[in-house]
């Protein structure tokens, strides 16, 4: 009994994995810049972890002997006009505009998620009252909303955080409500509704996971978004501070006077950025397509 057990688990498992090679096939074959943006996210992911074993040079360690040295085997990036490693910096750059980026989707997509059920659930006043104030910060630009943020609150990672969540919120609860105003009218939860069930077990049982799909969207694209303005805060000052590593305040730094004479102190540091935005944004892309019913025969 034993072994038939196993055998039949074992066949179980071996179409499972069949299966996922199937479907992982299927998307190489139609979604390939999505699996590209991946690759690109895990090679950061990994770069971020690693960055103490990667890494060959302390990023806060100065050398007057050291400055504007260019690429190789002792700096393979580089350094910069304090004579530290570039490289190192990048590495532990990747990790700050991880934790930006994942904290302000992760931590203003909840508030949205939330935010945007609620509206659509109860609807009436409330609905017309929060859509008033999403229209009201929609009506700032995002990056102009950020820095009048960090000018009030003040320097720190926290707080540009907080700086860039806020303009991130009104799209995130748009996106989310009108995906709940769908499911608000489904059959099934007007059964719930018929049978007595309370307003949070709606929410949170029917109407929160059926409206996950464009939330696991709109947080992925939210990822490339917040790296993007963490980056921009940076080089206008505003965002992290020295001598913390970030890529906006590398390129703020070595832009105007060292483009020239030392052109690895802007490339390299803007060659990383891009590749994290552009794999967070394809990735992001290729997973609403893969989500999204309506575009699944695309």
């Amino acid at each position: 009994m034993a072994a038939q057990t196993e055998a039949v688990q074992e066949i179980i498992d071996t179409r499972i994995r069949r299966n996922l090679l199937q479907r992982t096939w299927r998307i190489w074959k139609t979604k390939p810049l999505g699996i590209v943006g991946a690759i690109l996210v895990f090679l950061l992911l990994a770069m971020a972890a690693t960055a103490p074993i990667i890494t060959f040079h302390d990023r806060f360690a100065t050398s007057a002997a050291d400055q504007l040295a260019s690429p190789g085997w002792e700096h393979l990036l580089g350094a910069d006009r304090y004579g530290r490693d570039l490289w190192a910096r990048i590495a532990y750059g990747a990790q700050i505009s991880l934790y930006v980026g994942f904290t302000v989707a992760l931590g203003a997509g909840s508030i949205a998620g939330m935010i945007g059920v609620t509206s659509a659930y109860f609807g009436g006043k409330i609905d017309l009252v929060g859509q008033r104030i999403v229209d009201i910060f929609q009506a700032f630009p995002g990056l102009i909303l950020a820095m009048a943020i960090v000018a009030v609150l003040g320097f720190g990672i926290e707080k540009a955080i907080i700086a860039i969540a806020i303009p991130a919120l009104p799209r995130m609860i748009r996106v989310v409500r009108s995906q709940a105003l769908s499911v608000v009218k489904t059959d099934y939860v007007l059964a719930g509704r018929t049978i007595g069930a309370g307003n949070i077990r709606l929410i949170f049982r029917y109407i929160m996971p059926n409206s996950m799909a464009p939330w696991i969207i709109v947080v992925t694209g939210q990822l490339g978004g917040a790296i993007l303005t963490e980056s921009s805060l940076s080089f206008l000052g505003l965002g992290v501070p020295e001598p913390h590593p970030s890529w906006g305040a590398m390129l703020s730094m070595n832009a105007a006077d060292y483009a020239e004479i030392a052109p690895w102190l802007v490339i390299f540091p803007g060659l990383f950025l891009a590749l994290a935005v552009f794999g967070f944004n394809i990735f992001g892309d290729a997973l609403r397509d893969v989500l999204d019913p309506r575009l699944r025969g695309r």
